[in-house]
């Protein structure tokens, strides 16, 4: 090794051992989706509050992740300062892209797909309601308990 990869290589040792650590591993205790910060603690009990959900906090969201209270989040600092970043989580509750005017949001209530107003849910119950009002003269109606059933499910499944 030559000497400046081993003065580098101790400086790095050294700043190791008394500079701050810069990952963290502990609990998510709190989320403020929206600020899109959330609180975790240490297994010490330390509680480091408004860590990111992501990188940047300003109005153009793009993809948010947002764990489970109680799940293992993992925590990067941001550029050697004092801040926190949220990197991974054991569980989610709640994902989210957006993507100019377009939407799309899984949690616990279901799926989101939306564009500015309109959801696919909407589009679905629509389209349905439509099918139901069909009367055939000769031949079969729709079947209207399946389109019901179908409504049903897709109420369930989407938001």
């Amino acid at each position: 090794m030559r000497i400046h990869e081993e003065i580098r290589s101790s400086l790095l040792a050294l700043s190791a051992k008394v500079g701050p650590q810069p990952t963290m591993l502990a609990t998510v205790k709190e989320i403020d989706e929206s600020d899109f910060t959330c609180t975790l603690e240490d297994e010490d009990g330390l509680k480091i509050t408004q860590v990111r959900l992501r990188p940047v906090i300003d109005s153009k969201e793009a993809i948010t992740i947002f764990p489970k209270i109680g799940t293992w989040a993992l925590a990067v600092r941001i550029e050697s300062d004092n801040e926190w970043m949220l990197i991974a989580s054991g569980e989610a509750d709640k994902w989210r892209i957006k993507t100019g005017a377009g939407v799309m949001e899984q949690s616990t209530k279901g799926l989101l797909i939306q564009h500015d107003s309109d959801t696919l849910l909407q589009v679905i119950e629509l389209l349905v309601q439509a099918c139901m009002k069909i009367v055939v003269l000769q031949g079969q109606n729709p079947d209207y308990p399946k389109l019901q059933e179908a409504l049903s499910k897709a109420k369930k499944i989407l938001q």
